[in-house]
């Protein structure tokens, strides 16, 4: 007995119908989704762009307060001026002087006493100083994504760190003259600072392997000015790194590791004025004025770190780097995206 064509049709029809409107709705869900995650700022642009490609983008602006500490290596751009007042160096200048011939018909020379304390401005080859600094800041830093590729952030933040400079006394050029003193200064100095900051983050994923989770690759460039409150003193700090590495699932949240390259460049003036008095060159001078330009003595490093966002929509995110190879640094943070 044959069956009727119609209601097999009907049905068919029927759930292809349901198909497309489950799909449809799908689609709309989607459509009104992406509205909805639409940020407050219209940041970033080209944002939907990239969450239809299927990128998971993080929420665009964000506060973080930053905590980092690292030992540091010096040397100095040039000779380490000093200005000896009173004391043995402080009359070096005199000690050093020729005395002037006399000649016939010339009257005799003025016979001046010499004087018990005087000033003296000499100069230490810069080879001969030895730098290393200590620091430990506190930032605290506002940051936007305005393209789904690209951060930009502001810093500000304080300071406290010390040099502690070792200048050998066995050459010292006074003039044309060169004196030697066989002993060494030190010079212990403590400083809090305040400083500005702009930087920029580039950050791509790419896929090298079918099935294998994408690779992650960051850039970020990064300048600084503090002022000291301390010592006459200003710090330039350059910054530039590149970073590789991947973000797996873990629970509740998402991790990152990377690790990679750091360069950075700290050039700071230090001038100030010291006492030796009651201290184990007391007698060699009075008080030492003291101006050097000092820069990084090296500015390659190696660094691995760590990113864990959690929160409902990821808005928390906690940060830790650390350091390694040519100077010891490490880095944490707690970040609060809105």
């Amino acid at each position: 007995m044959k069956q009727p064509l119609l209601p097999v049709c009907t049905l068919i029809m029927g759930l292809f119908s349901t198909l497309a409107h489950s799909q449809n709705s799908d689609v709309l869900a989607q459509v009104e989704r992406e509205k909805n995650n639409a940020h407050w700022s219209g940041l970033p642009v080209f944002g939907d762009k990239a969450r239809e490609l299927g990128y998971d983008l993080p929420i665009p602006v964000g506060f973080g307060i930053y905590m980092n500490t690292q030992e540091v290596e010096y040397i100095a751009e040039d000779d380490f001026n000093i200005v000896a007042n009173g004391g043995t160096m402080g009359k070096l200048c005199g000690a050093s002087s020729p005395r002037s011939q006399a000649r016939p018909g010339d009257r005799p020379p003025i016979e001046k006493p010499e004087p018990v304390s005087g000033s003296c401005a000499m100069s230490i080859p810069a080879d001969n100083v030895g730098i290393t600094g200590k620091d430990e800041s506190i930032q605290l830093r506002l940051d936007a994504w305005v393209f789904p590729f690209m951060n930009v952030y502001g810093l500000a933040g304080y300071t406290r760190g010390t040099k502690d400079i070792e200048a050998d006394l066995s050459t010292l050029n006074i003039g044309d003259k060169q004196l030697s003193i066989d002993a060494t200064l030190p010079l212990h100095l403590e400083y809090e600072a305040y400083n500005l900051g702009i930087g920029t983050v580039l950050a791509g994923q790419f896929e090298v392997i079918d099935g294998m989770r994408p690779i992650i690759v960051t850039a970020v460039g990064a300048m600084t000015n503090s002022w000291t409150t301390t010592t006459d003193s200003t710090i330039r700090t350059s910054i530039g790194a590149l970073r590789v590495g991947q973000r797996f699932d873990v629970p509740y949240g998402k991790l990152t590791v990377l690790g990679g390259y750091t360069y950075q460049m700290i050039q700071q003036n230090v001038s100030g004025s010291i006492s030796l008095k009651d201290t184990p060159l007391d007698g060699l001078a009075d008080t030492i004025d003291f101006d050097v330009d000092l820069k990084s003595k090296e500015s390659s490093n190696m660094a691995v770190s760590a990113v864990y966002d959690f929160g409902d929509n990821k808005e928390w995110t906690l940060f830790a780097e650390y350091g390694f190879m040519n100077w010891n640094q490490f880095t944490f943070s707690l970040g609060r995206r809105f």
